[in-house]
């Protein structure tokens, strides 16, 4: 394997991981999303995949909730900002 393709290969567990450790603890949920909001290796990463990977919330109405704040199932982490952020506690505060 070349250096390239051991890049990829990093790149790809540290979005994996970081998708499948997500939590809706407040604390910890607010620090995942802002820094990888300016992670270039997980900013692309759609909030909804983060929020629904690991079947916490359900797909249909955590797209319905973002729809409701202004977002959408194509919104990345990095596009998020303090209000986003604010939003989508309230939404884990109704859980």
């Amino acid at each position: 394997m070349n250096n390239f393709q051991k890049s990829v290969e990093d790149i790809k567990t540290k979005r994996i991981n970081f998708i499948n450790n997500f939590t809706p603890e407040q604390d910890i949920l607010v620090r995942n999303l802002i820094k990888s909001s300016s992670d270039p290796e997980l900013n692309s990463i759609r909030v909804h995949k983060y929020l629904t990977a690991t079947k916490f919330v359900g797909k249909v109405e955590t797209a319905r909730y973002l729809d409701k704040i202004g977002l959408d199932e194509k919104t990345t982490l990095r596009s998020l900002d303090e209000e986003n952020i604010k939003e989508l506690l309230k939404f884990f505060e109704l859980k």
